[in-house]
Protein backbone atom coordinates (compact mmCIF):
# COMPACT_ATOMS: atom_id res chain seq x y z
CA UNK A 1 0.00 0.00 0.00
CA UNK A 2 1.38 3.57 -0.72
CA UNK A 3 1.98 5.84 1.76
CA UNK A 4 1.47 9.51 1.98
CA UNK A 5 3.32 12.07 4.35
CA UNK A 6 1.96 15.39 5.50
CA UNK A 7 3.48 17.63 7.32
CA UNK A 8 2.60 20.11 10.79
CA UNK A 9 2.44 22.74 8.26
CA UNK A 10 -0.22 20.96 6.08
CA UNK A 11 -2.52 19.49 8.89
CA UNK A 12 -2.22 23.16 10.20
CA UNK A 13 -3.90 24.63 7.39
CA UNK A 14 -6.55 22.36 7.10
CA UNK A 15 -7.44 22.20 10.72
CA UNK A 16 -7.95 26.05 10.08
CA UNK A 17 -9.81 26.13 6.93
CA UNK A 18 -11.88 23.64 8.55
CA UNK A 19 -12.46 25.52 11.94
CA UNK A 20 -13.20 28.39 9.37
CA UNK A 21 -16.11 26.35 7.61
CA UNK A 22 -17.13 25.62 11.26
CA UNK A 23 -17.64 29.43 12.65
CA UNK A 24 -21.32 29.78 11.15
CA UNK A 25 -22.46 26.62 13.08
CA UNK A 26 -22.25 28.25 16.49
CA UNK A 27 -20.16 25.54 18.45
CA UNK A 28 -20.24 25.40 22.36
CA UNK A 29 -17.64 22.58 22.84
CA UNK A 30 -15.10 20.94 20.21
CA UNK A 31 -14.31 16.60 20.27
CA UNK A 32 -10.76 15.80 19.71
CA UNK A 33 -10.91 12.46 19.54
CA UNK A 34 -7.21 10.83 20.37
CA UNK A 35 -4.76 9.89 19.75
CA UNK A 36 -4.61 11.42 15.73
CA UNK A 37 -7.73 13.87 16.22
CA UNK A 38 -5.83 15.88 19.20
CA UNK A 39 -3.24 17.69 17.07
CA UNK A 40 -6.40 19.20 14.76
CA UNK A 41 -8.55 19.93 17.55
CA UNK A 42 -6.23 21.75 19.42
CA UNK A 43 -5.67 24.26 16.63
CA UNK A 44 -9.72 24.48 16.20
CA UNK A 45 -10.35 24.81 19.60
CA UNK A 46 -7.58 27.62 19.35
CA UNK A 47 -8.94 29.14 15.94
CA UNK A 48 -12.90 29.32 17.43
CA UNK A 49 -12.00 30.16 21.23
CA UNK A 50 -13.99 27.10 22.27
CA UNK A 51 -13.69 24.64 24.93
CA UNK A 52 -11.74 21.41 24.30
CA UNK A 53 -12.85 18.02 25.56
CA UNK A 54 -11.20 14.68 25.00
CA UNK A 55 -11.87 11.18 24.54
CA UNK A 56 -10.27 8.33 23.13
CA UNK A 57 -11.93 5.81 20.89
CA UNK A 58 -9.84 3.81 18.48
CA UNK A 59 -10.38 1.26 15.69
CA UNK A 60 -6.67 0.86 14.82
CA UNK A 61 -3.56 -0.65 16.78
CA UNK A 62 -0.64 0.80 14.66
CA UNK A 63 -1.87 0.50 11.39
CA UNK A 64 -3.64 -2.75 11.78
CA UNK A 65 -7.30 -3.18 12.45
CA UNK A 66 -8.38 -3.91 15.61
CA UNK A 67 -11.93 -4.35 17.40
CA UNK A 68 -13.50 -0.94 18.40
CA UNK A 69 -11.62 -0.02 21.76
CA UNK A 70 -13.06 2.88 24.25
CA UNK A 71 -10.14 3.96 26.52
CA UNK A 72 -11.60 7.44 27.57
CA UNK A 73 -15.20 7.66 27.21
CA UNK A 74 -16.99 10.56 26.14
CA UNK A 75 -19.80 11.52 29.71
CA UNK A 76 -22.49 13.18 27.53
CA UNK A 77 -23.97 14.43 30.97
CA UNK A 78 -21.53 17.21 31.19
CA UNK A 79 -23.53 18.58 27.90
CA UNK A 80 -27.10 19.60 28.06
CA UNK A 81 -30.05 20.33 24.39
CA UNK A 82 -28.08 24.04 24.10
CA UNK A 83 -24.98 22.14 23.57
CA UNK A 84 -23.65 21.98 19.77
CA UNK A 85 -20.30 19.55 19.05
CA UNK A 86 -18.13 19.25 16.71
CA UNK A 87 -16.11 16.06 16.81
CA UNK A 88 -12.70 16.36 15.38
CA UNK A 89 -10.41 13.47 14.45
CA UNK A 90 -7.43 12.99 12.06
CA UNK A 91 -8.80 10.34 9.58
CA UNK A 92 -12.02 9.20 8.64
CA UNK A 93 -11.17 5.60 7.18
CA UNK A 94 -13.06 2.97 8.26
CA UNK A 95 -15.59 5.29 9.89
CA UNK A 96 -15.97 3.07 12.78
CA UNK A 97 -14.79 5.52 15.56
CA UNK A 98 -16.88 8.64 14.31
CA UNK A 99 -20.17 6.44 13.93
CA UNK A 100 -19.87 5.32 17.30
CA UNK A 101 -19.38 8.41 18.48
CA UNK A 102 -21.92 10.16 16.90
CA UNK A 103 -24.51 7.47 17.33
CA UNK A 104 -23.66 7.80 21.39
CA UNK A 105 -24.30 11.58 21.26
CA UNK A 106 -27.63 11.21 19.06
CA UNK A 107 -29.12 8.82 21.52
CA UNK A 108 -28.69 11.42 24.30
CA UNK A 109 -30.29 13.75 22.07
CA UNK A 110 -26.74 15.89 22.13
CA UNK A 111 -26.47 18.11 18.26
CA UNK A 112 -23.31 17.89 16.89
CA UNK A 113 -21.22 17.65 13.47
CA UNK A 114 -18.39 15.64 12.48
CA UNK A 115 -14.73 16.46 10.69
CA UNK A 116 -11.96 15.22 10.36
CA UNK A 117 -8.52 16.54 8.64
CA UNK A 118 -8.68 13.73 5.67
CA UNK A 119 -11.31 11.06 4.58
CA UNK A 120 -11.51 8.38 2.18
CA UNK A 121 -14.14 8.89 -0.49
CA UNK A 122 -16.98 6.03 0.58
CA UNK A 123 -17.33 8.90 3.95
CA UNK A 124 -17.61 12.36 2.27
CA UNK A 125 -21.43 12.18 2.47
CA UNK A 126 -21.31 11.14 5.97
CA UNK A 127 -18.67 13.70 7.34
CA UNK A 128 -19.98 17.36 7.90
CA UNK A 129 -16.56 18.87 7.26
CA UNK A 130 -13.53 17.55 6.26
CA UNK A 131 -9.75 19.01 4.77
CA UNK A 132 -8.94 16.83 1.97
CA UNK A 133 -10.33 13.42 0.49
CA UNK A 134 -7.61 10.26 -0.07
CA UNK A 135 -7.75 7.21 -2.05
CA UNK A 136 -8.83 3.95 -0.40
CA UNK A 137 -5.59 2.67 -1.95
CA UNK A 138 -3.18 5.06 0.40
CA UNK A 139 -2.23 4.70 3.72
CA UNK A 140 -1.25 8.07 5.85
CA UNK A 141 1.16 8.82 7.55
CA UNK A 142 1.03 12.02 10.43
CA UNK A 143 3.94 14.24 11.68
CA UNK A 144 3.45 12.95 14.80
CA UNK A 145 3.98 9.50 14.40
Amino acid sequence: MEVLKFSFDEINVMSRLIATRAKEHSFTHIIGIARGGLFPSTIISYKLDLPLITCSVSSYNGDKKNELHVNHDLKITQFNQDSKLLLVDDICDTGETMKWLSNKLTSGGIKHKKACIFTKPKHTKYLDHYGSVVPEDKWIVFPWE
